[in-house]
């Protein structure tokens, strides 16, 4: 799945930074990534992770339809909700932000 809305379609990005120690990154992507298939949340239209050579971050960046699915999904999904309790445990800190999708090149 990679998929990124056009700015007529409406769309938001939540891009997730993640600090960890190096020993945790990959217990972390490892933790995201089993969580499931990301098809299978309404919504979410795609999800993509990155990981910092030096090891210390990972970024999650994920493309909604809207404002109110990613609300939804966070506040009901019981996946979502156990990925972000092991999460939790894996970060030092936690840098969320959404942002509203004006350009997209193809």
């Amino acid at each position: 799945m990679n998929i990124v809305p056009m700015p007529d379609q409406g769309g938001v990005l939540a891009l997730n930074v993640f600090t960890v120690r190096p020993a945790d990154q990959q217990s972390l992507i490892d933790c995201i990534r089993d969580a499931g298939d990301p098809a299978d949340v309404p919504g979410l239209l795609s999800m993509h992770l990155l990981r910092s050579l030096d090891g210390t971050q990972v970024i999650n960046f994920m493309c909604w339809t809207s404002e109110d699915a990613l609300k939804r999904a966070t506040a009901d999904h019981p996946v979502i909700k156990e990925t972000r309790k092991r999460v939790s445990g894996l970060v030092q800190r936690a840098a969320p932000n959404l942002y509203e999708i004006i350009s997209v090149s193809r």
